[in-house]
């Protein structure tokens, strides 16, 4: 059994925890993070001290503001008091988070000092430490996950095999660890109906509503959506009489709508032309460049436990790794949850599903562009942050929401949950530096590397972690899967 580990911080270092946390858990140690298990009427000390008697390892994180709280004498004198009482179990090893002493009746023991933890070298020297000599670890235990940017909000890192309802509190919390566009001759495959439709379509500017076609055996219905500037127009009939003439299609427009098999998921329509990529937030977002791309189509929605299972069946693809979610015991294979995002899939397992249905995973850069569209907005509706546009730890979810849910926080083109729900893999591996070297047209990201990109976010993050050029911190190793990362296909 790995030994469990318990981090208690000052709210104020929340976003050093989580990421503290994400790294611990990658590197197969057991704790939990979850600042919204504590319930009304439960005793605050009565849960500190269950925490305390459960784990291995005590890590009371410091800083100015955690010195300064009442709770903190309080719970040192309660670990120490059980580390005596108890066989040297928890062991204590504090963690510095910002400049300042260690309490003197903890600094005979072992620390470890990440001072300057924004710095990923600092970070990860000091990490390192905390492996080695605290926990043990050889150097050449498992590479930890990158986790993202520090901020408020951050994803917590894969909690595959702990309790859902272990304690955090407002002050203290619990931790853990292009392939281009196919412009496609339609007669023979959709047929002269659906030609008339597109026709129609094109030549009948008013909005009109749609229901998207759900996966077979899926009992939440995907939300019709409206054409406009925010929403996908009407889906082509995924079938049709046979066509007698073959005719060509006309050129698809911004936000068009299509339905192929296999899977049958409504895919929309990206033109060709030049958007402005990255940002100057953060260093591996700069520079912005303008770069062009081949037209794509990009699937509406994020991949659905129903659509996934479908590959499964067919023997094309590997079943998530775990059939839960972070507050259901029930999730994939479980018809009530057959419209929300599948999740505990790697890289390799969205591979692979994106290939059955004879698309691939999108580029970064088309990722972006199908996010945010040419007009430079920070979020896929635009410039000003709106809990209410998406599923993220602004909201009161606490775990994914059926796709589409969110119909008003479309993307330009159309596309649904670019913000929040669940964490996207994309083609691309990581390098901090590519933009500043990636080619003007098509870029496809490093031809090898360690990590690869998610974007867009998850249900765990925060409004920084939402941004469509969010990219720092935030790669892993594509074998790595966790409760709120998934993906969708582009073609």
């Amino acid at each position: 059994m790995p030994p469990k580990f318990f981090i208690t911080h000052s709210w104020q270092d929340i976003a050093f925890a989580r990421k503290l946390c994400g790294d611990l858990r990658a590197s197969d140690l057991e704790g939990f993070l979850d600042e919204r298990s504590i319930h009304p009427g439960e005793s605050i000390p009565s849960r500190i001290e269950h925490g305390l008697e459960e784990c291995d390892v005590y890590i009371p994180v410091f800083s100015p503001d955690a010195l300064k709280s009442n709770w903190c004498d309080w719970e040192i004198d309660m670990a120490i008091a059980m580390n005596r009482k108890r066989n040297n179990r928890p062991r204590i090893i504090s963690v510095v988070a910002q400049d300042c002493a260690v309490p003197w009746r903890l600094s005979h023991l072992l620390y470890v000092n990440f001072v300057g933890w924004h710095s990923e070298d600092t970070y990860r020297e000091s990490l390192n430490q905390l492996l080695t000599k605290g926990f043990g670890l050889p150097p050449t235990a498992r590479e930890p996950a990158h986790p993202e940017r520090p901020s408020k909000g951050a994803p917590r890192p894969p909690a595959p095999s702990v309790a859902r309802t272990a304690p955090a509190i407002p002050f203290w919390a619990w931790a853990a660890g292009g392939a281009g566009v196919m412009l496609i001759v339609v007669t023979i495959l959709l047929g002269i109906g659906a030609l008339a439709n597109e026709m129609t379509r094109a030549s009948t500017p008013t909005a009109s509503a749609t229901a998207v076609a759900s996966a077979p055996g899926a009992t939440n219905t995907i939300p019709p959506t409206v054409t406009s500037a925010a929403t996908a127009p009407p889906v082509l009939p995924a079938s049709a009489p046979t066509a007698t003439q073959p005719r060509a299609t006309p050129t698809p427009h911004a936000g068009e709508t299509r339905i192929l098999p296999p899977d049958n998921a409504p895919m929309v329509f990206v033109p060709a032309g030049e958007f402005t990529m990255g940002s100057n937030d953060y260093d591996d977002e700069k520079p912005p460049h303008t770069v062009y791309l081949d037209a794509f189509w990009m699937d509406k929605y994020e991949v659905t436990n129903a659509l996934y299972k479908k590959c499964v069946d067919a023997g094309k693809c590997t079943a998530p790794s775990l059939k839960t979610s972070y507050t259901r015991n029930s999730y994939y294979g479980n018809a009530q949850y057959d419209n929300y995002p599948v999740i505990f899939i790697s890289w390799d397992d969205a591979n692979k599903f994106c290939a059955w249905t004879g698309k691939r995973l999108p580029t970064e850069a088309e990722w972006e562009k199908a996010a945010r569209g040419t007009d430079g907005r920070v979020y896929p509706w635009g410039s000003t942050f709106d809990k209410n546009l998406l599923n993220s730890s602004e909201g009161d979810k606490g775990d994914t929401t059926a796709v589409g849910s969110y119909p008003s926080g479309a993307s330009p083109y159309g596309t649904l949950d670019m913000a929040g729900n669940v964490w996207e893999w994309v083609a691309d591996w990581y390098s901090g530096n590519y933009y500043s070297s990636s080619p003007r047209s098509n870029p496809t990201g490093p031809s090898s590397g360690q990590y690869r990109v998610l974007r867009g976010g998850s249900w765990f993050s925060d409004a920084v972690c939402a941004r469509a050029a969010n990219r720092s911190y935030y790669r892993y190793s594509p074998d790595l899967r966790a409760d709120y990362w998934g993906f969708r296909c582009a073609q």
